[in-house]
């Protein structure tokens, strides 16, 4: 009895610890590892809607609009909120799967593309956070908060 009760007390633990059961994030064959510091490279250096794939991990600052289905993010990377130097903008599209309860301080984790955007506000955002509705045609993407993942619900199965 007590094995068990310690088994159950430590996965209790290590999964409220959020992102240990993350899907991977792929960029066609290739599994990514976190790569936020490239990201704000990209921000800075790739041509205007040039794509590259992202997997980043940070806090939410704030819910910037809702608008037309496409939840748009705040995210920190460093925790640092006192500078804004290391900031994104996230953006789901709740059509792929409802959005975890979230508020400012929780931690987001994003698989998708990254765009150079001079018309978002951090010059930047990262997006398809969700299931590629036809397999073949781009890499999955998905949007973890707080270790709750989302954007793996297909809105228009295919037809057999």
């Amino acid at each position: 009895m007590k094995h068990g009760l310690f088994l159950f007390s430590f996965l209790l633990i290590f999964s409220s610890q959020g992102f240990a059961k993350l899907p991977a994030c792929m960029d066609k064959k290739d599994r990514l590892d976190f790569n936020e510091n490239q990201v704000l490279v990209w921000r800075d250096h790739l041509d205007k809607k040039e794509t590259a794939r992202a997997f980043i991990k940070g806090i939410i600052v704030r819910v910037m609009e809702d608008r037309q289905k496409h939840v748009h993010f705040e995210v920190d990377f460093d925790r640092d909120l006192n500078s804004e130097d290391d900031r994104i903008e996230v953006i789901y599209n709740t059509k792929f799967g409802p959005l975890p309860e979230n508020r400012p301080g929780d931690e987001i984790v994003a698989c998708g593309d990254f765009v150079a955007d001079p018309y978002s506000p951090f010059k930047g955002v990262v997006h398809w956070l969700h299931m590629s509705p036809k397999k073949s045609a781009h890499d999955d993407g998905y949007l973890a908060i707080n270790g709750v993942v989302t954007g793996l619900i297909n809105p228009k199965p295919e037809k057999p």
